[in-house]
């Protein structure tokens, strides 16, 4: 259907949310991540509003490792702080390739400060996934311009050789109706039918399922593809057997783990280093163990080790993995960097 998400970060007080709320005409409930939809230009949108402050590295990482794009709200009153910095660096880490740069506040900053802004954006993103990023004064009592940003994310690009991978739905919440319990997230990949054979994951969750019925945007489908935002009935699985983390999978194509070694590529920023008997946050889609780390060789930038993880985790080839420290302090650099299971 081509559908895409799209993740609004930005710093405390940037104006984010408001944003959102005008860009899907109606006011949205106040939750650590809100989800809404709208339809333009043949495109369903997604908008993930994630949380301002600076608390949050692990769950807008998830946020991000789901997203097609973003749109990074910075408002001139608030200017480039230690918050930008990181959210630049984590969308680097994760490779957000297209989005938005939206200046908020713009109809109550003067020209100088907007100048200044844009101006400082340019040195911070040099060398970044977001470097080519148009930037974009927003005054969000304009509605030409709320039109003018629908209209820029309906034309960010959909990868539609995501349709012919396995499937594999990544659930943020579930609900009991009728009986059933109906799972709701994205589909990251693949295509799913009524009636199609999954698999629940990681452990201990397992359970061979199968689709009862399928929802996008409250309305009965038959099928949906890579992209979509849906609501997956299934029967003999209660709500809380499906929480934030679990996946809906094709048998057999995914990986399952506890332990094992990884590679990371540790991001030149990062000061803190990666040591024996260190406990880091694994970010996978919405899954988030917590990994200790040993048997570390180091080779430039690069650090390879064994890890024991204090639940299972699932995951393929195409899912990008991300280390976060998140015992650091709130302004010290918390992005360990980007990681591969070897």
């Amino acid at each position: 259907m081509n559908s895409l998400s799209v993740s609004i970060i930005g710093p405390y007080k940037s104006g984010k949310t408001t944003l959102v709320n005008k860009l899907q005409q109606r006011k949205g409930a106040e939750e650590d991540v809100s989800f809404f939809s709208f339809k333009y230009g043949g495109k369903n949108i997604t908008l993930i509003d994630t949380p301002g402050d600076m608390d949050a590295p692990i769950l807008i990482a998830s946020v991000l490792s789901i997203s097609d794009a973003i749109v990074f709200c910075i408002s001139p009153d608030v200017g480039i702080n230690f918050q930008v910095g990181e959210l630049v660096i984590l969308a680097d880490t994760v490779g957000i390739k297209q989005g938005l740069i939206c200046l908020t506040k713009t109809d109550i900053s003067t020209s100088a400060d907007v100048e200044k802004l844009t101006k400082n954006l340019s040195s911070l993103l040099k060398g970044t996934s977001l470097e080519n990023f148009e930037v974009m004064p927003v005054d969000i009592n304009n509605d030409q311009i709320i039109a003018d940003i629908r209209a820029k994310l309906s034309m960010l690009n959909y990868n539609s050789s995501r349709i012919d991978k396995p499937f594999k739905l990544l659930v943020d919440h579930a609900f009991e109706s009728k009986g059933m319990s109906i799972a709701v997230g994205t589909l990251a990949n693949g295509k799913v039918g009524i009636h199609t054979d999954a698999v629940l994951a990681p452990a201990p969750f397992t359970k061979d399922i199968s689709i009862n019925s399928l929802q996008i945007n409250q309305e009965e489908v038959s099928s949906a593809e890579a992209g979509d935002r849906v609501g997956v009935a299934i029967k003999g699985v209660w709500p809380w057997d499906l929480p934030r983390g679990v996946e809906v999978r094709k048998p057999k194509s995914f990986v399952d783990m506890k332990s094992g070694k990884l590679k990371v590529v540790v991001n030149k920023l990062y000061k803190q280093g990666v040591r024996d008997g260190m406990k880091l946050s694994l970010i996978c889609n919405w899954q988030n163990p917590t990994i200790t780390i040993s048997d570390i060789s180091t080779e430039g930038d690069t650090v390879t080790a064994s890890f024991e993880a204090d639940k299972n985790f699932c995951f393929d080839k195409e899912d990008k993995i991300t280390l976060i420290n998140k015992d650091l302090p709130i302004r010290v650099l918390r992005v360990v960097g980007k990681a591969e299971i070897l």
